[in-house]
């Protein structure tokens, strides 16, 4: 294994990341050009304990990165050098360890529904606004406070022993380096952070009845954090005093690999949940009020934020379709039945609300459901449909945030998974009336993870010089005038549609 160039013996600087992800964990090793070196993937297995609940144990989770990190290492030349690695990783997930660093929890999956039981209590000591315009967060039952406040009200011993929460990459930099650090992408989705003053608020720490020490020390992705330990370096196969370096939210990392790094430009992210991010400056006291409804957090760039909306059950729809009436078939013989499908499905939609509402109007209580359906349909028409739902509902989404941002995405950055799925990125791009760019690296998140590795590690002189390094584009997709115009048609009746799914799911009510 020899870089194109490289004189044999020449030492070939490597920048390593970890992707904590829902269903997988995955490792790279970059050069410092953004190629691929090595890359290892693991599966991330949750336990389910109850309707809606998941979680992870965090032994064996820490197990699994570990294995990872030597399976990618023992694959590089005796003359690759790691220069520094970093992690990307899911928001929201967390435990409580006690003061030796030992798990006292499992770690609670971001999608566990248990935080809709002390949701509603929170709010009724803080309103809805007030948090948002300190946090950015809307209202949602997942955030890490609510977890912690579940834990509070179910296992109190837990929460009285606790001498840290650590969100899911904490755990990790705990793990590698001793040390307790969070980045302020991360700290973000804990509703937890002051966004404004990049530090944790201590009115909603003393609604949650916590302290500072409590949680991890939040810093600027691309700081250094430490070293890995020789601890570390026994179980992970790395060697002793690699700096590790702060990362970040993993759709906020793609989107730094990506280039939204300034605004004007806006991503979509394509995994098991579906995100848009888009860059935009607080300076000028803007009022974050006419973003509510959107989540807004800190960048991994200083001095930037992020605007979000997404659909948290994005490629978990293909998903649930195949594994629920396929038994797993192959994605390619689903995408074909649905090539074959006619254009808007012979009338039925597809409203993704798995795992609850979306932007403008957030609803974590709304329910996926198939309308319009006939007898005369096909089951090329149900797999159709989900790709023209999910389509139609991030059309609206990127529309009411160019609205509220008062600007024009001209083109559209997309990674991730959902990438692979042509028929998805033709229909989208048909949907969202504009070029979608897809990036050469097929790993985006990771990159992006590298990236912030090597501006730690000082091998990029700023964060842009990283993004600029390792840019480029793979394919580009284009819409048609007359697709699109068939399109718009298709998604002026869903956007009637998808208000009226929102209340049937009232009346339907919890199970």
């Amino acid at each position: 294994m020899h870089g194109a160039g490289r004189k044999w013996g020449e030492v070939m600087e490597l920048l390593l990341a970890l992707d904590m992800g829902t269903t997988h964990i995955k490792a790279v090793a970059f050069t410092l050009e953004g190629a691929v070196r090595a890359q290892e993937l693991i599966r991330n297995e949750a336990a389910t304990v109850g309707p809606g609940s998941a979680v992870y144990d965090p032994q064996e989770l820490w197990a699994r990165a570990a294995e990872l990190l030597r399976r990618t290492t023992s694959r590089l030349d005796k003359n690759d050098k790691i220069a520094a690695l970093s992690v990307a990783s899911m928001g929201e997930a967390g435990l409580f360890i006690d003061e030796k660093g030992n798990p006292l929890t499992p770690i609670m999956a971001w999608l566990d529904i248990r935080g809709k039981e002390v949701m509603e209590e929170w709010y009724n000591l803080v309103p809805p606004e007030r948090c948002f315009q300190a946090t950015g967060l809307n209202y949602n039952y997942i955030y890490s406070a609510y977890k912690i406040l579940w834990h509070k009200k179910h296992d109190r011993e837990a929460f009285d022993r606790g001498a840290k929460w650590l969100c899911v990459p904490d755990y990790i930099y705990y793990r590698l380096t001793g040390e307790y650090a969070t980045d302020y992408s991360i700290a973000s989705r804990t509703m937890l952070f002051d966004i404004h003053q990049r530090q944790w608020s201590e009115e909603l720490l003393a609604l949650a009845g916590l302290r500072q020490k409590s949680l991890p020390t939040p810093c600027q992705s691309g700081t250094v954090i430490g070293q890995v330990t020789a601890r570390a370096a026994a179980e992970t196969g790395l060697e002793v005093g690699i700096p590790v370096v702060a990362g970040g939210h993993d759709h906020i990392c793609g989107a730094f690999a990506a280039g939204v790094i300034e605004p004007g430009k806006v991503l979509d992210s394509m995994g098991t949940s579906e995100s848009l991010v888009a860059a935009f400056s607080m300076e000028g006291n803007v009022d974050i009020s006419r973003m509510q409804g959107f989540n807004v957090g800190c960048h991994v760039v200083p001095g930037c934020h992020y605007i979000h909306g997404g659909v948290d059950s994005g490629g978990i729809s293909f998903e649930w379709f195949r594994e629920t009436f396929e038994e797993g078939k192959d994605y390619g013989v689903l995408v074909e039945q649905a090539r074959s499908a006619p254009l808007g499905a012979q009338g039925m939609f597809f409203i993704p609300h798995l795992r609850g509402g979306s932007p403008p109007v957030r609803d974590p209580y709304s329910k996926a459901g198939f309308v319009g359906v006939r007898d005369f349909h096909t089951k090329a028409d149900f797999i159709r449909s989900i790709h023209e739902g999910l389509a139609c509902e991030v059309a609206q989404i990127l529309r009411t945030m160019e609205t509220v941002l008062g600007v024009e995405f001209s083109e559209v950055y997309a990674i991730g998974g959902g990438t692979k799925n042509p028929l998805w990125m033709e229909i989208k791009s048909h949907v969202f009336g504009r070029p979608i760019n897809v990036p050469e690296i097929t790993e985006a998140t990771l990159l992006g993870a590298a990236l912030l590795a090597g501006v730690g590690a000082g091998i990029y002189k700023s964060y842009r010089e990283a993004v600029v390094s390792a840019s480029r584009m793979a394919n580009r997709y284009l819409p048609g005038p007359d697709l699109q115009k068939k399109y718009q048609e298709v998604c002026s009746k869903y956007v009637q549609i998808a208000p009226l799914m929102r209340e049937i799911s009232r009346i339907v009510g919890e199970f």
